[in-house]
């Protein structure tokens, strides 16, 4: 048996070495995405506590209004916090082949109208312009599942632009397709990011300093992989984002026999 020459040693400890530098490269990218989440975390839990202390030290001085205004943060801060628990714990689930869908049949406009209804009950004045005339009535699939991803493609057009900038959301069929867009007209992505914005945990160079948990496009994404669809992103930056859902028109028909 032949034994190794110097220079295939050479070519081994290079190679070890590069194993051993991307491995550490790994284990820095799971404590960034360690420290991001405990961070996102913590400012909701900071807010609520700083307001609820102020609540308890000056309740006698401050009048009815001061006291709305203040449980009105803790209430919209609870509901952050809530948000980014439950998309945490679903991308965890879903991670590990714990998600399976519940399909049933439903009215897919008025789903939809009911999503951003319930949407836009956290932001009144923000402007929604809403058309679905174009979509089917019918449609299989799971509502639970879909409004989770709907509600994370909403919540980031709100998100990254201003209260008064309005939020599109229309709907048609087409070849086949059910085609969703959600276009908002904020801080759009650098076109650099675009490609890895669907990576768990990845966020924007101009949207770091924002709160977000980074997992909600993949998994917004995972969800309508298992009904068939698929996500598309368009965006410039300053220009704000269009989000395209397509799902399959004819999804109904192959559930037909169980429904």
């Amino acid at each position: 048996m032949s034994q190794p020459t110097k220079s295939s040693k050479k070519y081994l400890k290079a190679e070890e070495g590069l194993a051993g530098r991307e491995a550490q490269r790994d284990v820095n990218r799971q404590l960034d995405r360690m420290a991001l989440l405990a961070h996102q975390l913590t400012t909701p839990l900071s807010t609520i506590s700083s307001l609820a202390q102020g609540l308890m030290r000056r309740t006698s001085r401050l009048s009815t209004d001061d006291i709305q205004e203040r449980s009105e943060k803790s209430w919209r801060a609870s509901l952050r916090l809530q948000e980014l628990i439950e998309t945490i714990m679903s991308y965890t689930r879903i991670n590990a082949g714990a998600i399976s869908p519940n399909f049933n049949l439903f009215n897919l406009e008025t789903f939809l109208r009911r999503v951003c209804h319930d949407h836009r009950r956290q932001e009144p004045d923000r402007p929604f312009n809403i058309d679905l005339q174009g979509i089917p009535d019918l449609f299989v699939g799971d509502p639970v599942l879909l409004e989770q991803a709907f509600v994370i493609i909403l919540s980031n057009a709100t998100k990254y632009s201003q209260a008064h900038q309005p939020i599109g959301v229309t709907g048609c069929h087409q070849n086949g397709n059910i085609i969703i867009k959600i276009r908002d007209e904020g801080i759009g992505v650098p076109e650099g990011d675009i490609a890895y914005l669907m990576e768990p945990f990845f966020r924007g160079r101009n949207a770091r300093h924002m709160a977000g948990t980074g997992p909600g496009l993949s998994l917004a994404r995972h969800i309508l992989s298992v009904h068939g669809g698929s996500l598309h992103i368009e965006s410039r930056e300053g220009s704000g984002t269009t989000v395209t859902i397509l799902l399959p028109g004819e999804l109904m028909s192959d559930f037909g026999s169980d429904i």
